[in-house]
Parts: structure tokens; C-alpha cells; sequence
């Protein structure tokens, strides 16, 4: 079929949208439409209200937009689904949509396992979106309830954002990406499962909110993130560590840690974060994980935080804990509030430091509990 209007309708080539009929053939069908191998002009392929069940990985080309007309967050709405959404299976060993083409992007679509686990952990998966085109666009998406939620694959400067759901182990992970990628406003929470159910209990415990492997100069900001056992994670992969993170305006509420860091380092080559307007309110009670609010592992050697604007409460053990050897932590304006540790800030290894602002504030929620140890690590600033 040759395409007469701007809008592909995936309707007219058969899909569905009723849960039942496998949507996959159809949609895969109008994508064709849009983005064909001989003559790639690009196109909008609209999916409109339904649920478009899909059994097997759809392909974005270039310059190609999957386009749906919105969703809500299913309640105690008459129509739980309302909106563009894609079912796919739990467990599935296949992205639902990978943008494979430059210029790529999907808007204003929802992603729902109607099978997953309501009893524990979920079945692993792939991500609902795999990006590995360069440019891509992603923005308006809800992740209602997914293994993985948004994977950055060797794609770089992709623009992803207004980014919601409870994506369960990972929402938005990165790995071997060599540029820029940006990623605003994300609100991940328990949409599908409160937290004194099963999933959210397993989230908590192993869940990451954002999770950078290799990757330079990401720039991440507007983020709220609720119940993951982290909520910022720089580690590693076979193809390397993060490079020159930037963190504005982040709140990790209820997360065991709120950034943690375990990307191996060498003098010359370490990870680099710095953040700005962050604050993490750590979870208590019976049974709940106890962690640092801030987190640099072993590993990290030669790692430098700068941090300027950042509360820590509530953590079950130091609000700031530093690990590794030769690691550099600068802070402005910290306050460490009611952690349940013995120091707010600890400092593990004697070639590490920490420089803080006349800003510095820390309260204790231990009995005994120190503001910071041991004290040669650390060098304040005094008032005049």
C-alpha cells in the first residue's frame, strides 16, 4: 500500500488494537510504508487508541516516528487502557521496538506485560524500547510495569524524556554509547504495584532507576525516582565505565541508595559525576534493605564527585559512604540528616578526601553518631 497521507494509520493494515489479534505483522507492515529499504523518506506512523498486542521486535528506519495519541495511568478510570499502548509477554526475548534508524523516535505510547509477575521477581527481559541509532527521540512514554524499561545500545545523542511508569529491574540504562545522550523529566513510580506488594518489594531490593555503564557526558535532569534499591548507578561494562556524568534537579525517594558509583578506575581514566539539586530520603522499617545514601565502592578508584545542593536522610547506614582509593569528593551546601549509621560521612580509604563548604550540615539519627570520620580525610571550609 502506498502511504497518501502524513499519518501511516496502522488500522489500515490490519492491527487491531482489541489485546487479542497479534498487532506485530500489521504495524510491522505500515513501519515498511513509512521508511521503505529502496527509498527511505521517512514518515509518522500513527497508532490510534487500542491495545496492540505484539509478538516479535518491530524495527524503527530512519527519519520514521511511531506516533500514539497518549495514555493514561490505569486506576480507577472506566477504561483502564486508555490511550495508545503495546502488550507484550513477560519474559519476552525480544525488544517490542528497537530504533535501529537515525533520526528515529516513538511518542506517546505505553508499554504494558499483561503477565507479569504479581508474586515476586519478574521474568527477565528485554528492554520495551532498544535504541541503537544514532539521534533518536523518545519522549512521552510510560513504562507501566516492564522488566526493562528504555535501553541506550550504542545509539548516542538521543533525547529521551517525559519518561514515566515502574519499570521494575532498570528504567533507563545506557552502555556503549561515545556521545552525549539527554534524558529530562522522569517520574518512575509504583503505578502498577504499591510497595507492600511482592514486585515492589523485589524492586526495592534490586531495582535501578537509572543505570549508565560506557557512556560520555550524559546529561540527566528533572528526575524523581520512588522504591529502587538505587537510584543513579555508574558501573561498568566489557566496553567501559561512564565518563563526565551530569546530574540537576534529581529526588530519589525511598531508595536504598540514591547514587551509587562501581565503575573500576585508573588515574587518568575514572568516572566523573557532577550533581547539583539532588536530595535522597532513604526507606525504613522491618525487612527493608539498608544501604549508604551516597555510595562509591571499592572499585571506583580515582572517581570525583562534585556536588553542590545535596540532602541525604534517612539512610539505614553512613549518608555518605567513599570506598575506594584516590577518590575526590567536593561538596557545597551538603546537609546529612538522621542517617542510621555511626558517621555521616565515612571515609574508608586514607588516600581519598572530601573538601566541604561552610554549607556543610549534618545531623545525626544514631546515638553516638559522628558527623564525619576519620577527620584527616576531610578538609572544611570556615567562615571568615
Amino acid at each position: 500500500m502506498v502511504p497518501t497521507s502524513p499519518l501511516i494509520n496502522v488500522a489500515d493494515y490490519g492491527a487491531k488494537g482489541d489485546a487479542a489479534a497479534d498487532d506485530t505483522a500489521a504495524i510491522a507492515e505500515a513501519i515498511a510504508a513509512a521508511g521503505p529499504a529502496s527509498a527511505p523518506t521517512g514518515n509518522t506512523v500513527f497508532l490510534p487508541a487500542g491495545r496492540y498486542r505484539v509478538t516479535s521486535g518491530l524495527s524503527v528506519p530512519p527519519g520514521v516516528t511511531l506516533l500514539g495519541c497518549g495514555w493514561n495511568t490505569p486506576g480507577a478510570q472506566v477504561n483502564t487502557f486508555a490511550g495508545s499502548w503495546i502488550f507484550t509477554p513477560a519474559g519476552a526475548g525480544f525488544s517490542p521496538i528497537t530504533i535501529a534508524g537515525s533520526g528515529g523516535s516513538v511518542r506517546n505510547i505505553a508499554f504494558n506485560v499483561p503477565d507479569q509477575s504479581t508474586s515476586g521477581a519478574p521474568a527477565a527481559a528485554q528492554p520495551m524500547l532498544h535504541i541503537t541509532g544514532n539521534n533518536s527521540m523518545v519522549e512521552d512514554i510510560l513504562l507501566y510495569n516492564p522488566y526493562g524499561g528504555i535501553y541506550i545500545d550504542g545509539g548516542a545523542q538521543a533525547v529521551v524524556r517525559r519518561i514515566f511508569g515502574q519499570p521494575v529491574q532498570y528504567g533507563i540504562a545506557v552502555d556503549r554509547s561515545q556521545d552525549t545522550n539527554y534524558i529530562d523529566t522522569v517520574h518512575f513510580w509504583p503505578y502498577w504495584q504499591p510497595g507492600s506488594l511482592p514486585p515492589a518489594a523485589y524492586q526495592l531490593a534490586n531495582g535501578t532507576a537509572i543505570a549508565l555503564l560506557r557512556c560520555d557526558n550524559p546529561h540527566i535532569s528533572n528526575v524523581f525516582a520512588y522504591n529502587y534499591n538505587k537510584g543513579i548507578s555508574l558501573g561498568s561494562s566489557a566496553a567501559g565505565i561512564p565518563h563526565k556524568v551530569h546530574l540537576f534537579n534529581a529526588d530519589f525517594d525511598g531508595c536504598v541508595t540514591g547514587v551509587h558509583i562501581a565503575a573500576p578506575g585508573r588515574a587518568g581514566l575514572a568516572a566523573t559525576m557532577q550533581m547539583a539539586n539532588v536530595s535522597i530520603q532513604s526507606p525504613s522499617g522491618p525487612g527493608v534493605p539498608a544501604g549508604h545514601g551516597v555510595w562509591v565502592e571499592q572499585v571506583s578508584a580515582y572517581a570525583m564527585v562534585q556536588a553542590v545542593n545535596l540532602r541525604v536522610s534517612n539512610s539505614g547506614q553512613n549518608a555518605v559512604r567513599i570506598d575506594a582509593d584516590n577518590v575526590t569528593f567536593f561538596g557545597e551546601n551538603v546537609s546529612l540528616e538522621n542517617w542510621r549509621g555511626t558517621e555521616g560521612f565515612r571515609i574508608a580509604s586514607g588516600s581519598s578526601f572530601a573538601h566541604l563548604g561552610v554549607g556543610f550540615n549534618a545531623t545525626s539519627g544514631a546515638p553516638g553518631g559522628v558527623p564525619f570520620a576519620p577527620g584527616k580525610q576531610f578538609r572544611l571550609a570556615k567562615l571568615a
